[in-house]
């Protein structure tokens, strides 16, 4: 498209219009902006305006005016639910403090357990949408044993890069 000193031009992407200051070359216009901004643009950004066809009677009588439509207001309200993500630490640590006596299978039964219940927790909660499990690096017996209670379950579960913990897909 041609332009020339002066055109008045709208934006494709923005509801921004301006006109033509200077042309910089073949492909690029620098443009006087209506909010009084001095831009180079490309050629392909912007249109050029028409005064002759920038009004409404241009389409013909058949189309209406959205902007004189009466709208409808609806009062349906919809309540959103908010999902949220649940963390749940299997370490030791955070379960109990009184460990240092308990032998690994203890430790790891108690593990499970919390593990169970929060999941339990988790399913019959609506708004949580996912559960992620911090089972700790080690040598995996924890993580294979949650692994086995997920799949029991048949959930969709993803280790993490590190293989500390299992994003859980409720």
């Amino acid at each position: 498209m041609k332009f020339s000193v002066g055109d008045k031009i709208k934006f494709k992407r923005d509801s921004v219009s301006g006109y033509v200051t200077s042309i910089y070359s073949d492909f690029k216009l620098i443009i006087m902006t209506n909010d009084g901004f001095e831009i180079k643009v490309s050629n392909n950004e912007v249109v050029k305006i028409d005064d002759e066809t920038d009004k409404i009677l241009s389409y013909g009588t058949y189309f209406e005016n959205k902007d004189q439509k009466e709208k409808k207001v609806s009062k349906v309200f919809k309540r959103q639910k908010k999902l949220t993500s649940l963390k749940v630490d299997l370490h030791i640590e955070n379960i109990t403090s009184n460990f240092s006596n308990m032998h690994n299978d203890e430790i790891i039964d108690l593990q499970l357990n919390q593990c169970v219940k929060s999941l339990e927790n988790a399913l019959n909660t609506n708004n949580i949408h996912s559960l992620v499990i911090v089972h700790g690096i080690g040598s995996g017996v924890l993580m294979n044993r949650v692994h086995d209670i997920l799949d029991s379950y048949n959930l969709r579960y993803y280790l993490s890069s590190d293989s500390g913990s299992t994003k859980v897909m409720l």
